[in-house]
């Protein structure tokens, strides 16, 4: 969809989501073609070799630095938020005419990118192609990393997804397309850091030639090109159920049992919808988890009389974190 000339001007963001965004798990590299042979190990490079012996072989070497854990994934998915919270910010600001202050989220936003690149595993690519008498005649060397990640706000999901979704459904409306949000499963939404670091080079030197309307243009192609939202309407008991649980988890820290009990209740319900829709053979994580929802609730209920100590609702709260993470990785991932 890039290239669609985003309309600049604000309206009221009000978009009915189905679902907070998923936090997923590690990339998958593709697997190789039938005619490469591919030699790999736990701790060393990754080498593919493409071609037949006594032909033209391509061998590609690759090892990866730096490993992400499920809390740095969520650190990444988290600073990715806070990127386009600080895009929205900058828009609201070149709207009052505070140029100072759009250009200081700007650089805000910038500097969450370059804290993510920090974080992210760097892979290093060796290509090399050999004649048949054993000759190079091509070899590359270079660094990659992964620029697609996802954004993961918790329950303030909102106030960074609606300013995206109202600039695409802006952008659309220009080509006379209808969006629906309402009708949206949205159970990925995955951020483009390069396209949209390059955006907000382009907005940073706009605003330095104090050109604010092309400051706003690359603003706004940041929101609607940068963010490629994954929708599949057979994920949405799933998506229904992660909600649930993180409204649990919150209301666990506000030591608020009866809330948790009741957000429980939902969850289970929805795992329940999306154990039916797996084949038998797959439901036994789903119906497991269901039963440990069960135990939580019956505790919980409990606590009319005997209130839970800070040691015990620590453990509830981790328990319940758990299952969150757990719920995310029965969606399809890519990151």
């Amino acid at each position: 969809m890039r290239g669609i000339l985003p309309n600049t001007t604000r309206k009221s963001p009000f978009i009915a989501l189905a679902a907070v965004l998923t936090l997923l798990g590690p990339a998958r590299g593709q697997q190789a073609p039938a005619t490469s042979a591919e030699h790999e190990s736990k701790a060393g490079p990754v080498v593919r070799t493409f071609g037949q012996e006594g032909g033209y072989r391509t061998e590609v070497r690759s090892e990866t630095r730096g490993t992400l854990s499920q809390d740095d994934r969520r650190q990444v998915s988290l600073l990715a938020a806070q990127v386009f919270q600080h895009v929205d910010e900058a828009r609201r600001a070149i709207d009052v005419g505070e140029v100072k202050q759009a250009r200081k989220e700007v650089d805000k936003g910038r500097e969450a990118i370059k804290a993510i690149r920090a974080l992210l595993p760097r892979t290093a690519v060796h290509t090399r192609t050999t004649s048949p008498d054993g000759r190079v005649i091509y070899e590359d060397e270079r660094e990659v990393q992964e620029h697609w990640v996802p954004l993961f706000e918790g329950m303030v999901h909102a106030r960074t997804l609606s300013p995206i979704i109202a600039a695409k459904r802006d952008a659309v409306e220009v080509r006379g397309v209808r969006l629906v949000g309402s009708e949206t499963i949205t159970t990925e939404a995955l951020a483009d850091l390069d396209y949209v670091d390059g955006q907000l080079a382009k907005a940073t030197k706009a605003l330095d030639d104090d050109k604010a309307e092309a400051a706003t243009k690359a603003l706004a192609t940041a929101q609607t090109e940068g963010v490629d939202f994954r929708s599949r309407k057979e994920d949405a008991p799933l998506a229904a159920s992660r909600d649930a649980i993180w409204l649990a988890k919150r209301a666990l820290e506000e030591n608020n049992a009866t809330q948790a009990r009741a957000n429980l209740a939902i969850a289970r319900q929805q795992l329940e919808l999306y154990r039916q829709l797996l084949p038998e053979d797959q439901r036994q994580d789903v119906t497991r988890m269901m039963s440990e929802v069960s135990q939580l609730d019956a505790k919980l209920r409990q606590e009319s009389t005997q209130p839970a100590n800070g040691a015990e609702r620590t453990r509830q709260g981790n328990a319940v974190t758990q299952w969150w993470d757990q719920v995310n990785d029965w969606f399809k991932r890519r990151f």
